[in-house]
């Protein structure tokens, strides 16, 4: 029995390694999926020492959605910059609250630069 199971098993692997068996885990995209990027920031509170906000956000292709996570005991401002295609410059800001944890969704997207401010109110 052991030996019939042996054979098997070295005829599976056999007709896997030929490629007349298709492979499960292999997957098969097309040139119009992309993998999007993660990306994350953190930075130390003033309060509680020792703690942080932690941020991330996608590239997304329409809208850019921040994650937030304050530890800190002060709210902490995020500023995203955008470029538009004749290549000016402009921001988008919004307030992460003391103690919170959420998301925020900015009308625009793949921001240039992503910043963690140290102040609490957008310039």
């Amino acid at each position: 029995m052991k030996s019939r199971n042996l054979v098997l098993a070295a005829a599976g692997l056999a007709l896997g390694v030929s490629g007349l068996l298709p492979v499960a885990a292999s997957a098969q995209t097309s040139g119009d999926v992309s993998v999007q990027a993660v990306h994350r920031k953190s930075a130390a509170c003033a309060s509680p020492s020792g703690q942080k906000i932690n941020i991330s956000w996608g590239d997304g292709n329409v809208t850019t959605t921040v994650y937030y996570n304050n530890h800190c005991n002060q709210a902490r401002a995020i500023e995203l910059e955008f470029v538009r295609e004749n290549g000016t410059i402009f921001t988008k800001c919004f307030v992460a609250p003391a103690r919170k944890k959420d998301s925020k969704e900015i009308d625009n997207s793949n921001p240039n630069k992503v910043s963690i401010l140290s102040r609490s109110t957008c310039p």
